[in-house]
């Protein structure tokens, strides 16, 4: 009955435990292996790091925080080609990762260094916005790889295809790759869902991981400017002066007709100096009654005329810039790129 007894007292405990660490939040269950690991209890390290992170939900944060503890705890129980396994797993989910040598001793830091030497991984880091519009505008995209290796850089279309290959040969510790915008035939690309590929190489030429991420390419036009608006009638200055009624000179060419009609015909010269007379006196009539006519009609004012001109032609002036605009706009073309979150393939 004892042992029945403690054996069911131990099974409860032990349920207690399990119930009370199945609580926890990965992040709780990742801290708690890394106080064991301090405590030097390598063994519960091990056991408590492992089960939390296998966990899916473990955050990227924990995942890396959790293997470095979990790779040093089974160096320590000198299980060193699990450690170096753990290492070079951290090291493909974050290529950037550098292990503290405060934290840790050198036969620690010596095998993780060796893993990155013969890891092959980059991290692709793009500004979540971009607008490429003027001349010289690009796209930076910056590599982190954990060693030197070959690495080749494209642009896929929506369909898989390369739309343009932006860099091929090895990277180092990192490397910017810029990116104008435009396919390899020199365009710009319709809108559309894009993907940014980085391809890490073996020595064999082999692609032993890729790194996708999504780009989201909008291409939208900018708008056009107004014509300026009509001049109102209002700013126009009158160009014509109203008419007389022209009595005055008509009845000063016929008043003249007459007196030269009626002088004595001494007055011409010559004994057909009547016909000349009557001949004058047409002229100078005819003359009265184009005045007559000229003075009814409205009278141009040049100030005025040469006002409304400048009014005309300064409309004009800013039409035909606003025109020159437009067609500038129309033929402008903006690319607008949005980063989404990167995949990562491993190779098989």
């Amino acid at each position: 009955m004892r042992r029945t007894a403690r054996a069911l007292a131990f099974f409860a405990c032990a349920c207690a435990v399990a119930g009370a660490a199945y609580a926890q939040t990965p992040a709780e269950r990742v801290t708690r292996g890394i106080r064991a690991y301090r405590d030097l209890d390598y063994d519960s390290a091990a056991a408590i790091l492992g089960t939390a992170l296998n966990q899916p939900e473990v955050a990227d944060s924990d995942r890396v925080r959790g293997l470095v503890y979990l790779g040093a705890s089974e160096l320590y129980l000198e299980h060193r080609d699990s450690a170096a396994a753990l290492f070079g797993g951290l090291l493909r989910l974050n290529p950037r990762y550098h292990i503290d040598q405060l934290v840790f001793p050198p036969e620690i830091t010596g095998l993780f260094e060796q893993m990155r030497l013969v890891t092959r991984a980059v991290a692709v880091v793009v500004p979540p916005v971009s607008e490429l519009h003027a001349a010289g505008d690009m796209l930076p995209i910056w590599l982190y790889a954990t060693s030197v290796h070959p690495v080749a850089v494209a642009v896929l279309s929506p369909n898989g295809v390369p739309l343009r290959t932006l860099y091929q040969g090895g990277v180092g510790d990192s490397l910017l790759v810029r990116w104008d915008g435009r396919g390899a035939d020199g365009n710009a690309p319709d809108s559309g869902h894009y993907t940014l590929q980085v391809d890490s190489r073996g020595s064999d030429g082999r692609v032993v991981r890729s790194v996708a991420l999504p780009l989201d390419i909008a291409r939208p036009r900018s708008d056009t400017l107004p014509l300026p608006a009509r001049l109102p009638d209002s700013l126009f200055k009158p160009e014509h002066a109203p008419g007389t009624n022209g009595l005055r000179a008509l009845a000063a060419g016929l008043g003249v007709a007459a007196a030269v009609a009626v002088l004595p015909s001494i007055i011409a010269g010559r004994s057909s100096g009547s016909g000349d007379r009557f001949l004058v006196a047409g002229g100078l009539g005819v003359a009265g009654v184009l005045g007559f006519r000229a003075q009814r009609q409205p009278q141009p004012i040049a100030a005025n005329i040469a006002a409304n001109r400048a009014l005309q032609f300064a409309w004009q002036r800013r039409a035909d810039s606003v025109h020159v605009q437009n067609v500038v706009r129309r033929q402008e073309i903006r690319v607008q790129i949005r980063a989404g979150a990167s995949r990562v393939i491993e190779a098989p």
